[in-house]
């Protein structure tokens, strides 16, 4: 084979590996993956205010990153309600893709490539269930900053830009940023310590370096301060999430990848077969997270995006030229391409349940009227059930009628939580977003 031909073919596999990722989100995106969850509670406050909403001041760029394209609508004058809906799904589901594809672009011909791919699958396939998090936006934000920053090719004035805008989408964007930000602050530094860049490039990449440091800063004050003490608990309680096993394969899935790169012959084939048996494992459903483990598990998986990114950080570094970094064995680009496949199962079979699930809550709504116990539907029968969300079934049951006269679906009677409204008072009224003549 000769060279024109090879880098044709690791061409072709990294496009291939961009449009899979590509043609997943848009599914998902349509699946209406944004009502999942918190999900429903930002859409209806949304719709009754026509503004941005913002639960958690440390979060606050990512929500206004998220909300704008619904709020922009909502101020035009959409009342839609079934495209609204699509329009927040998209958003939530397609901007922290975007995000990623672009930073794939920018390893485009360079062997980190598959790396960023493969941290990915891991955050993308393991927390991305969860569309509301605004931790999607935050870590596919941070992983556009570290393949600008680690990026073999030089660092061109359009990507110094991407690069500092990435980093005032950071400055409000998530908790996580107590590590993430100093893993960025260091590639910067790096980047500028190790390479040479025209002057106009690196000044702005200095005011990135800056906005990194800045987006720690607020970290550290909301982890110091929270605004939400019992999130902030659960956040931390990741080792109650370590039973998750979905994530557990997809973190020994990358030690054997990256083994495969290592010039140690039994290295390498201990890695394969570890990959090879990690692949297995992820089609099983046996192993398949729970939908709510999307949720739980997005510490864990900040500290593979920590770990992993790490390796991308410390590239110039030259005792951490780690081989998977420089040169890429021949197998690792098939093997990264079949453990996307792998985790895609398991994503496609949650979205496919998902849109029954949704096709579920609207008959029981549409063909009932008043109020309804959920006791007294089919939403907490079989497979389907893990998909309800305690507090939120008079929020769905809001969003997902075509009139005002259809049912409200009560949450549990031994529920004692939080309520997006009290139903003695009356129920809220979204008439406008009703279509008429239904």
């Amino acid at each position: 084979m000769t060279g024109d031909q090879a880098t044709d073919r690791r061409d072709i596999a990294q496009l291939a590996a961009m449009l899979m990722i590509v043609v997943v989100a848009l599914f998902d995106a349509s699946s209406l993956r944004g009502l999942y969850g918190d999900g429903s509670n930002f859409l209806y406050h949304l719709l009754r205010t026509k503004d941005f909403v913002h639960a958690n001041p440390s979060r606050l760029c990512t929500e206004w990153l998220t909300q704008f394209p619904v709020v922009l609508a909502l101020r035009a004058g959409v009342v839609d309600l079934p495209a609204l809906i699509l329009l927040h799904s998209a958003t939530l589901v397609l901007m922290p893709v975007a995000l990623w594809v672009l930073a794939l672009a920018r390893l485009h011909r360079d062997p980190a490539f598959w790396l960023a791919f493969l941290l990915f699958c891991i955050v993308y396939f393991n927390v991305g269930f969860f569309a509301i998090g605004e931790y999607n936006l935050a870590y596919a934000l941070v992983a556009l900053a570290l393949a600008i920053l680690s990026g073999k090719a030089r660092i061109g004035l359009g990507w110094a830009v991407v690069a500092l805008l990435a980093g005032l989408g950071l400055l409000a964007a998530y908790e996580a940023m107590l590590y993430l930000g100093p893993l960025l602050v260091l590639a910067g530094v790096l980047r500028l310590w190790k390479r040479s860049e025209l002057p106009a490039v690196r000044a702005l990449l200095l005011f990135g370096i800056l906005a990194y440091a800045a987006g720690t800063g607020v970290a550290v004050c909301f982890v110091v301060n929270p605004g939400h003490p019992e999130q902030l608990a659960a956040a931390m309680a990741f080792f109650a999430a370590m039973h998750n096993r979905l994530l557990a394969l997809s973190a020994a899935f990358a030690i054997g990848w990256i083994a495969l790169s290592t010039p140690v012959a039994w290295l390498r084939r201990g890695g394969f077969f570890l990959a090879i048996a990690c692949l297995v494992g992820l089609v099983l459903p046996a192993n398949w997270s729970l939908p709510h483990q999307h949720y739980e598990a997005r510490t864990l998986v900040g500290l593979a995006l920590f770990g992993l990114g790490g390796l991308l950080a410390l590239r110039f570094v030259a005792i951490a030229r780690w081989p998977a970094l420089v040169r890429v064995d021949r197998r690792a680009p098939i093997v990264a391409l079949l453990f996307f496949v792998a985790l895609a199962v398991s994503n496609m079979a949650y979205s496919l349940d998902y849109r029954a699930y949704l096709a579920l809550f609207r008959n029981e709504v549409r063909s009932r009227s008043g109020l309804v116990a959920v006791e007294d539907t089919r939403l907490l029968d079989g497979r389907l059930a893990r998909y309800g969300w305690i507090w939120a079934y008079p929020l769905m049951s809001l969003l997902l009628r075509e009139k005002a006269d259809q049912a409200i679906i009560l949450n549990p009677r031994d529920y004692r939580g939080y309520e997006p409204f009290d139903v003695k008072d009356g129920v809220p009224d979204l008439g406008e977003y009703y279509r008429p003549g239904r």
